[in-house]
């Protein structure tokens, strides 16, 4: 699953948020990346919550990992096992962002093995908004006397698909609606199971939201990119 991220897409969630450049364009990124995800901070003067954009790492890294580099580093987290999961449970429970996309690719295999990249997107062109976790990573072996240097990141939890999606792939990303963003954000669930009913109403709340068709091929190589990525195939 490569998100893809554009200028405009949701402006119901991006419009007005600290951090955010609306003129960020990328038409296939990939993991290790830096993409924008929303988070909520606290105003330091006021105290009041607010929506601002952290830019991270995609691919999530422990905080008890020794090194950045190590591996895996999932760009996706399954919503069946992120609750209970080690490498992602104290996130779930703390750490929620949002990933902003104004669509994505996923590539679908026939019965003869032959595959074919689709873009999917919301509904006349609106964007879809991921829910995600995050964490920070330290580095422990900072010089003595240094601050740990920090680097945040990010994965997308995904779920089972749902409507016109499960004839493509058999897995999607879990979205939110506009009235989902700060409940999610502020993460003040009862307990982990209340998180992931959440979750589940949202998710199907979305699931007739869609469109997606098919697209060339040069998706598959990250060094492609362009609108040209996103342009139908013709019949």
């Amino acid at each position: 699953m490569v998100a893809k991220t554009l200028s405009g897409a949701l402006p119901d969630l991006l419009d007005n948020l600290e951090g955010w450049n609306p003129e960020f364009e990328n038409f296939n990124i990939p993991p290790t990346a830096d993409i924008p995800v929303v988070v909520r901070r606290i105003d330091a003067q006021s105290g009041e919550a607010q929506r601002a954009i952290d830019w991270v790492h995609w691919g999530f890294v422990p905080a008890w990992k020794k090194s950045f580099t190590e591996r895996p580093q999932p760009v996706n987290a399954r919503i069946e096992g992120a609750a209970t999961n080690g490498m992602f449970r104290e996130a779930f429970r703390h750490r929620h962002c949002i990933v902003p996309a104004s669509g994505y690719y996923e590539w679908s295999v026939n019965a003869a093995g032959e595959k074919q990249p689709y873009y999917i997107r919301g509904l006349a062109g609106h964007g879809l908004a991921m829910a995600g976790l995050f964490e920070d990573w330290s580095d422990v072996a900072s010089p003595a006397g240094e601050a740990s240097a920090v680097r945040r990141t990010a994965t997308i939890i995904t779920r089972s698909a749902l409507g016109d999606i499960e004839s493509i792939h058999d897995r999607m990303p879990v979205l939110l609606g506009p009235d989902d963003y700060d409940t999610w954000l502020a993460g003040e669930f009862a307990s982990a199971a209340e998180a992931l009913s959440f979750l589940e109403t949202a998710s199907n709340a979305t699931a007739r939201s869609f469109e997606a068709y098919a697209v060339g091929t040069a998706v598959g190589n990250v060094r492609n990119n362009g609108p040209q990525l996103i342009d139908a195939l013709s019949a």
